[in-house]
């Protein structure tokens, strides 16, 4: 709970007179376990669903005053630790690396995982000006 939400918390309150100032926009990365059905995530849910609260609650608190609070909240990212995961999924199931992949695209609507970069493209997105009627999301 620390350090999924309340460190999000302190790293907003101390910037947050700048914010103002400069009508800022703030992104935080979240999890897509505050909507599915995982089993044995319920710690990490719980924190998770705290810093989905935390952004709409900073989106109220902050936004009359010219600042906007969003957050990204995205499944699995194709990245070096997941491509670990998925081999040893596949070790223990004894099939190969790319059924396991797609089992887990199937559940998702591009039937792909995203890279790294087009979660950092959305937080982009975000914090930009293109998004400037965005908050609270």
């Amino acid at each position: 709970m620390d350090t999924n939400a309340l460190a999000a918390l302190d790293l907003t309150r101390g910037p947050a007179p700048a914010l103002v100032e400069s009508a800022g926009s703030v992104v935080l990365i979240n999890s897509m376990l505050i909507r599915n059905r995982l089993p044995l995530m319920g710690s990490y849910r719980m924190s998770k669903a705290r810093l989905l609260s935390l952004a709409r609650s900073l989106s109220v608190e902050l936004g009359p005053r010219g600042v906007r609070v969003n957050s990204v909240a995205p499944g699995y990212i194709w990245s070096a630790a997941v491509r670990r995961y998925f081999r040893h999924l596949a070790a223990e199931r004894g099939v190969d690396p790319q059924q396991v992949y797609d089992e887990v695209a199937a559940d998702t609507d591009l039937r792909r995982l995203p890279e790294s970069d087009e979660i950092a493209d959305a937080a982009v997105f975000l914090g930009s000006d293109l998004a400037r009627a965005i908050t609270g999301q």
